[in-house]
């Protein structure tokens, strides 16, 4: 199974229970030329996910109509248990971003 699609069966299998916890998100720019300081975190209830058509994003929507889009193709996707709660990190290499989503009560 290549990476990708390894990763699309990862999701489903760990996003559904997910649904309705808090999500910390960051979003940490890599780029060499980035504004060195610390990403603001974005604290919001996971209401529903998604992947997109051409699987190349996850969706994490914080309401019917808001939501961060996480590239799903262009870097690793890796879930851990970090003593209370779920982290996923993401790279989005060809952007220059890092995202850590935790998932908490």
């Amino acid at each position: 199974m290549n990476p990708s699609k390894r990763t699309i069966v990862e999701l489903h299998q760990e996003l559904p229970a997910l649904v309705d916890k808090k999500m910390g998100i960051l979003i940490q720019d890599l780029a060499d030329n980035a504004e060195p300081h610390s990403p603001a975190l974005l604290e919001r209830q996971l209401a529903k996910w998604e992947i997109t058509e051409d699987e190349e994003h996850l969706r994490l929507y914080f309401n019917p109509c808001q939501f961060v889009a996480i590239p799903i193709q262009n870097g690793p996707v890796v879930f851990s248990q970090e003593d209370d709660c779920i982290q996923m990190v993401a790279r989005d290499n060809r952007g220059q971003l890092a995202y850590r989503i935790s998932f908490g009560n």
